[in-house]
């Protein structure tokens, strides 16, 4: 198959960015360069059955088995959420604002992305990792030791809604499931894949965040925050959640303008 052969399958089985994802999967399965990519006659099993898969919805990242993420590659697998460009602003606020020498927990790990990235970016910091699947806390595991963290990070089997944290930290931080029942409804074929507990609550999406919320400003540090993504659209629900626990909320916007990241602390501060 050639490069546009392989664009033609992909469009005809649905897949919106062909040109892309067929550059994705050739580099991979035929280690060959972006820069050759058009000019190859390819006829591998492993591509040819990799096309098939993604023509019936199969996510790319887990065809590949891998996905960047804060500028590291990470392990990935239908055992974990596929990490997100939007994401990225949670990590982004963990390198900005852990103190020095810190200390930060990632409740809600799935491929660990969150920490280790901010760990790789900040090598001042340690951090705890909480997942609830054992599968997908392997996967974390391994990713932290691919990209050399494993020194720096703990990892812990338990559930985020519970008071699992022992300790006080610095920061706490979360991308716990947030979509909400209604909108799993329209969520496209390969979201569909992706572990749905990993997605949703089944309810309004805030059940599991109400649970952060009321447990964590227990093990923040004076001065500590507690950062969790949500719903572009739950930004007034953040607000009142805290306000209901005593605490204070400030929205982070991500870069399409949308609030993503509530901060939450003890006492009111503006960012």
């Amino acid at each position: 198959m050639t490069f546009s052969e392989i664009c033609d399958k992909l469009a005809c089985g649905g897949v919106e960015s062909p040109a892309f994802e067929a550059a994705e999967l050739i580099c991979h399965f035929e280690r060959v360069s972006r820069a050759l990519v058009r000019f190859g006659d390819y006829s591998s099993a492993e591509l040819i059955s990799a096309v098939e898969r993604r023509t019936q919805g199969e996510p790319l990242q887990y065809i590949i088995g891998e996905w960047d993420f804060f500028g590291y590659t990470f392990k990935v697998s239908p055992a974990c959420l596929i990490p997100r460009a939007d994401t990225e602003l949670l990590c982004e606020y963990i390198c900005k604002n852990a103190p020095v020498g810190g200390v930060f927990a990632d409740l809600c790990t799935g491929s660990g992305c969150i920490a280790i990235a901010a760990l790789k970016e900040r090598p001042d910091l340690r951090a705890v990792a909480v997942e609830l699947y054992p599968e997908t806390l392997e996967l974390a595991r391994e990713n932290a030791h691919l990209l050399g963290v494993s020194d720096r990070i703990e990892f812990v089997l338990g559930d985020a809604t519970e008071d699992i944290l022992s300790g006080e930290f610095d920061m706490i931080v979360s991308n716990p499931p947030y979509v909400t029942a209604e909108e799993m409804q329209d969520i496209t074929r390969e979201v569909e894949k992706e572990p749905r507990h990993a997605l949703t609550d089944g309810g309004d999406g805030l059940s599991i965040i109400r649970k952060i919320i009321e447990h964590s400003p227990a093990h923040l540090k004076d001065g500590g925050a507690l950062a969790i993504e949500f719903g572009w659209k739950q930004g007034n629900a953040m607000r009142e959640i805290a306000n209901e626990n005593g605490l204070f909320c400030n929205i982070l916007r991500d870069i399409e303008g949308r609030d993503r990241v509530a901060v939450i602390k003890k006492t009111e501060e503006k960012l």
